[in-house]
């Protein structure tokens, strides 16, 4: 009989120690997400100013406010609104009343990489 207010204390010990390590145990990390392809730019500026932007889609067109707080980035890298030109592909984050930009992000159909070639050296060739 001894026993059993013993047994029945060590189970409770059991069960609450398993409870709380449970309770406080880290929660699992998420899984990260693969990285996804570029942008795809599908509106063309047409017009461009200081303060303004007019893109289009080929059927729409809209104009959007550049504030100082829009950011620029053209080829990857950050830029101003004089670096952007009529013809550019570019695609525009517009704040949530959709009057201004919040960012814009071009790239030049005319950029192309540049790869350097692989120098050659007199000496190497075995002979």
């Amino acid at each position: 009989m001894k026993l059993f207010p013993a047994r029945l204390f060590l189970g409770l010990f059991a069960l609450v120690f398993t409870v709380s390590s449970l309770a406080f145990a880290a929660p699992a990390p998420a899984p990260k997400k693969p990285a996804g392809p570029p942008p795809k730019f599908t509106q063309v500026i047409q017009s461009v100013s200081a303060d303004s932007i007019t893109t289009s889609t080929g059927k729409k067109s809209a104009t959007y406010k550049i504030e100082k707080i829009t950011k620029i980035t053209l080829n990857g890298a950050t830029s101003t609104a004089n670096d952007l030109k009529s013809g550019m592909r570019v695609e525009v984050v517009p704040t949530f009343d959709g009057k201004s930009a919040s960012a814009i992000v071009a790239s030049d159909p005319k950029a192309t990489p540049v790869i350097a070639p692989k120098a050659i050296s007199k000496g190497s060739s075995g002979k």
